[in-house]
């Protein structure tokens, strides 16, 4: 019934006046290193720093669509690494070394299969993998968000929103609290009962539960970053300066801070 409201609700096309659009996946890019925006490292050092998590990025992504695009009493039968298999890196290009490849990979392993045990009481997702975008009038701008996987639990009127990270950043996750905050409510007409955030790597779940007062938050932090992320007209190419990239990155820790007494994360 929700996603019926949501397919309803979400604008597929372009308004005719001119918005600022937000880009989930850009900003992620932005926030995850900052040190490199603000001392940028040679080319060659940043793919190779980079290419690994990518890779096993783009793996976990589509292991788990395709793990939960199955019925759920398939999925009892398949286990996800056989789906994670199929898109797992075949050459240990851009890991660190052999060992690197493979304590990546059998950690990634063990983390997905604790959490679908967790999940088991999930049947089917009410968005899974689909990228969505929504205008936010009050901000004359729009929005747009790449959804892991959204379910409508029995017994909830709202979505619990779950994300698949590689490895934990703080500043991403906080992004993320805020983006499917705003989202939700503008898209959906209700905030997200819950939010979580899956960091494989370290085995950790960062969980948050919206209300009304941290929407107040979550739209405040949405205006700063919507006038500082740079957009395509006022830049020559899809690419961030390293100038652009530590002024969103200092931003956004400068507004964590003056928020971070208020807060109501549950871990």
């Amino acid at each position: 019934m929700l996603k019926q409201h949501v397919q309803a609700s979400v604008p597929l096309g372009v308004s005719g006046t001119s918005t600022r659009l937000l880009e989930d996946y850009k900003l992620e890019e932005m926030l995850r290193s900052p040190h490199r925006f603000i001392r940028p490292e040679p080319e060659i050092t940043q793919a190779s720093q980079l290419l690994w998590r990518h890779r096993v990025q783009y793996a976990v992504s589509h292991a788990v669509n395709a793990f939960y695009s199955m019925d759920p009493e398939v999925r009892k039968e398949v286990p996800v690494q056989y789906m994670l298999e199929k898109w797992w890196p075949k050459k240990t290009t851009g890991f660190e070394s052999v060992l690197h490849y493979w304590e990546v990979k059998n950690k990634i392993i063990d983390e997905l299969s604790r959490i679908i045990r967790t999940n088991e009481d999930l049947q089917h997702p009410s968005i899974l993998f689909e990228q969505w975008k929504t205008e936010i009038p009050s901000l004359s701008m729009e929005l747009s968000m790449i959804f892991h996987a959204a379910w409508q639990p029995e017994g909830w009127d709202s979505l619990l929103i779950q994300k698949y990270m590689v490895v934990y950043d703080p500043n991403v996750v906080e992004a993320f609290q805020h983006m499917a905050s705003v989202f939700c409510y503008e898209a959906f007409g209700t905030l997200p009962g819950m939010i979580e955030v899956y960091c494989l790597l370290e085995g950790r779940k960062v969980r948050f539960m919206p209300g009304r007062q941290s929407l107040a938050r979550s739209m405040d932090y949405i205006h700063l970053i919507r006038d500082s992320v740079p957009q395509a007209e006022d830049v020559e190419s899809d690419q961030f300066s390293a100038r652009d990239k530590a002024r969103i990155h200092e931003e956004a820790d400068r507004r964590r801070s003056e928020l971070e007494t208020k807060k109501t994360w549950l871990m």
